[in-house]
């Protein structure tokens, strides 16, 4: 698909977004999104990556908000198995703090992979951020700037949202880290 910017492979998600947010850019090293339609947050699953891919779920939360915030994110390969997963409280914070968190921990226990890379996370605020290559609030800017450098490390990036249905593995782990359980 074609998007009205003439761009490639441009899903009707990025349109959706380009729709409500001026000035959307989709940096060239991060790839279509989902292709969303009606009922699809019903229907939600965790699904594995296609040959060749990895897939990164990540979640953050705040309990309060500014709170005590967690995070947690897993890794898997292309038949569903885990290759490693992380949890951990992260101190006081808000949950954007927190997710932008969870997504740069999930990239930078990736990187090494050096591999192609589905990342899906259920915080529209913090995909389609990443999408932009900016934010207004400037306390979150160093994490962007962290997850997007992080991004180039990566062969192929796709950065999709998913809802929290399909990313119960990443939440719970971050329910862990909230109860002070580290995993690694």
């Amino acid at each position: 698909m074609k998007g009205q910017h003439g761009e490639a492979n441009v899903s009707f998600w990025d349109e959706k977004m380009r729709g409500r947010w001026n000035g959307l850019k989709i940096p060239s090293y991060i790839g279509p999104g989902p292709k969303l339609g009606k009922g699809k947050r019903k229907t939600c699953v965790w699904k594995p990556p296609k040959m060749g891919w990895f897939k990164l779920n990540f979640d953050g939360a705040s309990r309060g908000n500014p709170g005590q915030t967690r995070i947690g994110c897993c890794l898997h390969n292309l038949d569903g198995t885990e290759v490693t997963q992380r949890a951990k409280p992260v101190g006081i914070g808000t949950n954007n703090r927190a997710e932008f968190m969870a997504l740069v921990e999930g990239l930078e226990m990736c990187r090494a992979l050096g591999v192609k890379l589905v990342v899906e996370g259920d915080s529209t605020i913090i995909i389609n951020t990443m999408r932009k290559g900016s934010i207004l609030n400037w306390r979150l800017d160093v994490f962007l700037n962290k997850a997007l450098n992080l991004s180039k490390a990566f062969k192929k990036i796709i950065i999709n949202h998913i809802f929290d249905k399909g990313n119960s593995e990443a939440d719970e782990l971050a329910n862990m880290g909230a109860d002070g359980i580290y995993v690694d």
